[in-house]
């Protein structure tokens, strides 16, 4: 008898998944927005690429030691100055079981650098593809990467591209398939993404059987569910939760230094901030020592512009503004603003405290920012772009966000912050800042091919832009994460992805 139930059970197992041979591994992980799009040429956005990272991959990729590791490449070959030869990976399958060709990957780089190669609409990653003109199929492994111009950038920046299989055609992506270690399985929009194990993936099945991405986006809450054992790892942990987290004796608290850079984007062409005076009282205004202080406890690198000193180009002559409220008060003073002025900081849950403090010390000169919470990035990003078609006094007054520059290269956070251009190259120009020599400057280091070059005309760019002021300059963060310590092989990267196919759970 006792033999007939075991025989029962070990089917019952089989057909219903219950314990005997072993539970499928579930891990959750807590993030503070949502995904923007499934579509992986289509999003400027970090909680995205950390999640579709998860069901696509690149030709190669940054791992969390910055090293570039190749992906679906076996190599990347400069043929001559304009052309790069990219050989391939065999053996490896979609997942729905076609097999990755030249084809896919000339096919994905086209759709990235063509205009309006996606359903009719012109890729928001196009600016990170440099002078990128197209890719052409040599043979069923081989193809080649034509550039309008030298680019010695390329293999620093194919990593953030991701490669999807030919068949999508000129339609929009609504249904993921990739080659990578998670397969899509469900998107809730506002409530989570769950991905399940590729039984077939080429490095080897995952040792997790299924990922779940939980948004919750209020910082609190995100480290209660952690606490409670409802999420394995959350995401940005704030400062002041991480003693209560360390002395947990089933938590780990892992940090790295992040290239993420904060500040506060003030829409120049709208009053009060079309002043260059009122852009420079904000910045003595707000004591970023103090706030770098009560937010993350020193966890945190003061930078005098945007740039992270560990950045090429990095411009160590630039002074930070020093906390002066009684020269903020002159300026407003001189800029006709001598009782202050109110205006809307927009910001999302996660940078709440923050603008809570921009609130406070702004005060103190009479500024009264009225706090507005957006539910998601995206949704603020949108408001931002839409209103930039309407007249002045229509638009958004300012945000306070941040940005990664994860190469650690001007090229992506220079360009995309302050070239003038919104569609193209300044896709991210929230500010509406124009000036055309900067744009210039920055035109230029697209097609120089001497590093020599290149930083000085990125220097020059950082010495007008920072004269025109237009943010209020913070900070690069550490990354924070609160881990359940059942939770194996789990290493932080500088760019907030995360790398969770060797990871495993006890």
């Amino acid at each position: 008898m006792r033999r007939y139930i075991f025989v029962l059970l070990l089917v019952c197992s089989v057909l219903f998944g219950i314990g005997i041979i072993g539970e499928a591994k579930t891990l959750v992980v807590g993030i503070h927005d949502d995904l923007a799009t499934l579509d992986p040429a289509d999003f400027s956005h970090r909680e995205t690429e950390m999640m579709l990272r998860q069901i696509y991959e690149g030709i190669s990729t940054y791992m969390p030691s910055r090293e570039i590791q190749y992906e679906l490449a076996e190599s990347i070959e400069a043929v001559d100055d304009t052309t790069y030869e990219i050989r391939v990976r065999k053996g490896v399958e979609f997942h729905d079981g076609t097999p990755l060709t030249a084809e896919d990957v000339a096919f994905s780089i086209n759709r990235l650098v063509k205009p309006g190669a996606m359903a009719g609409r012109t890729s928001q990653r196009r600016g990170l593809m440099g002078p990128t003109k197209e890719a052409v199929v040599i043979d069923e492994y081989t193809v080649h990467v034509i550039l309008e111009n030298p680019w010695p950038l390329f293999p620093r920046f194919i990593p953030w591209q991701m490669i999807v299989p030919h068949t999508v055609g000129d339609g929009y992506i609504t249904e993921p398939v990739g080659t990578g270690p998670y397969m899509f399985d469900e998107w809730v929009r506002d409530s989570h993404l769950s991905v399940v194990a590729n039984p077939n993936y080429w490095r080897g099945k995952p040792n997790i059987d299924r990922v779940v991405f939980r948004v919750i986006g209020d910082e609190s809450a995100r480290v209660s569910a952690l606490r409670a054992g409802e999420i394995d790892i959350a995401t940005m942990v704030p400062v002041h939760e991480i003693p209560a987290l360390e002395a947990a004796p089933n938590i780990d608290v892992l940090s790295v230094l992040g290239t993420r850079s904060y500040f506060l984007e003030m829409n120049v062409n709208k009053p009060p901030f079309n002043d260059v005076r009122v852009r420079q009282a904000m910045n003595y205004a707000v004591d970023i020592d103090t706030l770098i202080e009560v937010l993350y406890e020193g966890r945190a690198t003061r930078i005098p512009f945007v740039l992270s000193p560990q950045a090429f180009a990095y411009h160590d002559g630039l002074q930070f503004f020093e906390y002066n409220p009684e020269k903020a008060m002159q300026l407003l003073a001189e800029a006709g603003y001598p009782n202050g002025f109110e205006f809307e900081l927009d910001v999302v849950d996660t940078h709440r405290s923050r603008a809570e403090i921009y609130q406070a010390m702004l005060s103190v000169v009479g500024i009264n920012a009225k706090i507005r919470t957006w539910p998601t990035v995206s949704a603020m990003r949108d408001a931002w772009m839409q209103a930039k078609n309407k007249p002045v006094h229509e638009q958004r007054d300012a945000l306070l966000t941040d940005w990664g520059n994860a190469s650690l290269d001007p090229f992506d956070i220079l360009i995309p912050k302050f070239h003038s251009d919104a569609s193209g190259l300044g896709r991210s120009n929230y500010s509406g800042y124009s000036n055309p020599e900067v744009d210039r400057l920055l035109e230029s280091t697209l097609t120089s091919g001497s590093d020599e070059e290149r930083r000085a005309a990125f220097l020059k760019v950082q010495e007008i832009i920072y004269a025109d002021v237009p943010m209020v300059f913070e900070f690069v963060a550490h990354e924070v994460y609160g881990v359940r310590n059942r939770v194996k092989n789990f290493e932080p990267s500088p760019d907030g992805r995360l790398h969770l196919w060797a990871v495993d759970l006890e």
